[in-house]
């Protein structure tokens, strides 16, 4: 008897011990929540409730609000979840801050698919906005324009009369040929009628 009671009390104090000391998981990681996505999705001008929003895993972050990134939004087939008669979408998501998280999926009931139509259109905008951004080159040289080719060295300088068989602006390499076109060359455009070379 003496010896069941001290077994049952070093358990009891093995078990008291055990739920006094928080885990160091719970302390240094806090859970991305439904709402948490519900109003990213939100901010991207999609009407979510954090009730429509369910995540496919427990997903973990090392701050307590982390700030999310859309990446991907798309219809999830009706035949893959039968037991889900309404619409339903997967969304790729992230952390802003990469070391944060990590990527994550989550599912959302009910996210008609015109508004799937206007983030897909939205993600189209930005990339063509983007792509604006960037200058592009003006054509200094037409393809068929006669023009002059330099070819330099130490001891020598030539010049031959070439054709522009391609667009090219100040700075490019183009190919260009010889007037009967039996030799072609690959050289600097430096205006419209004059490009260079080394041989």
């Amino acid at each position: 008897m003496r010896w069941i009671a001290t077994l049952v009390t070093t358990l009891m104090s093995l078990s008291l011990c055990g739920q006094t000391q928080p885990s160091p998981v719970s302390q240094n990681h806090f859970p991305i929540t439904a709402q948490l996505i519900a109003q990213a999705l939100q901010a991207r001008g999609m009407q979510v409730t954090d009730q429509q929003v369910s995540l496919l895993a427990n997903v973990v972050a090392t701050e307590p609000r982390p700030a999310l990134d859309i990446l991907a939004v798309e219809p999830l087939s009706d035949s893959r979840l039968e037991k889900h008669p309404q619409a339903r979408t997967i969304v790729k998501l992230a952390c802003h801050v990469a070391a944060t998280c990590l990527p994550f999926y989550a599912t959302v009931i009910g996210l008609s698919e015109s508004i799937g139509n206007e983030t897909s259109s939205f993600m189209a905008a930005r990339s063509a906005e983007s792509t604006m951004l960037i200058p592009k080159p003006a054509v200094t040289m037409r393809a068929g324009a006669h023009a002059t080719l330099v070819m330099d060295d130490a001891r020598s300088h030539i010049q031959i009369a070439v054709i522009s068989l391609e667009n090219g602006s100040a700075g490019r390499t183009i190919h260009v040929a010889s007037p009967d076109h039996k030799q072609v060359y690959l050289a600097e455009v430096v205006n419209a009628n004059l490009l260079k070379r080394s041989y």
